[in-house]
């Protein structure tokens, strides 16, 4: 039997070597590996965006979807229109809101030179002229009612173009045209 000698593993020195040759196979096998994962992972990438494509491929050329398509692009360009139609109505509603010298405002303001015996029985509006046509128990109240138009200061010219006695109150018709300053509008 052999002794025992602990100190057996200090004493003999071992030489570790390292085989080149198990190493390069190693160092290749796993190159080897790892380039055919890669290329395995890659070709399975490719074929499902490949799939992707086709899908969507058959999709954008599925004859039923172009004719919705062009049906959109149609319809796109009718917005476009009516946006535009739309615009200019603004724009025109704009300008004639400028130049729209006869309002509520300025209708108040002739009711409002009315005396306690005056009335108004017909108002005709045409272009820039009022024609008024009423009845009064005095002529001088229809000489206050011109002046208290006059006092506007919204007229170029004022004509009262008859004024007649019927039976106990007195007829009038008043032409009224009006001025109109840069604006477009009444003062």
């Amino acid at each position: 039997m052999r002794d025992l000698n602990f100190f057996e593993s200090f004493i003999e020195k071992k030489e570790f070597k390292i085989n080149r040759r198990i190493v390069f196979v190693t160092l290749s096998s796993f190159l080897v590996l790892s380039l055919t994962a890669y290329i395995i992972y890659n070709a399975i990438l490719i074929r499902r965006e490949s799939k992707i494509v086709e899908s969507l491929k058959s999709t954008a050329e599925d004859p039923k979807i172009l004719k919705k398509v062009e049906e959109i692009k149609s319809k796109e360009v009718e917005v476009n229109e009516y946006r535009a139609s739309v615009e200019k109505i603004k724009q025109l509603d704009a300008t004639i809101e400028k130049r729209d010298i006869i309002d509520e405002d300025l209708l108040n303001n002739i009711n409002s030179k009315l005396g306690e015996n005056i009335f108004l029985t017909s108002l005709s509006i045409q272009n820039n002229e009022i024609h008024l046509v009423g009845i009064s128990k005095d002529k001088w109240e229809i000489a206050e009612f011109i002046k208290g138009i006059e006092t506007l200061d919204i007229h170029e010219d004022i004509f009262a173009s008859n004024i007649s006695q019927q039976d106990d109150h007195y007829g009038f018709s008043l032409n009224i045209q009006l001025r109109s300053d840069d604006n477009g509008g009444h003062q």
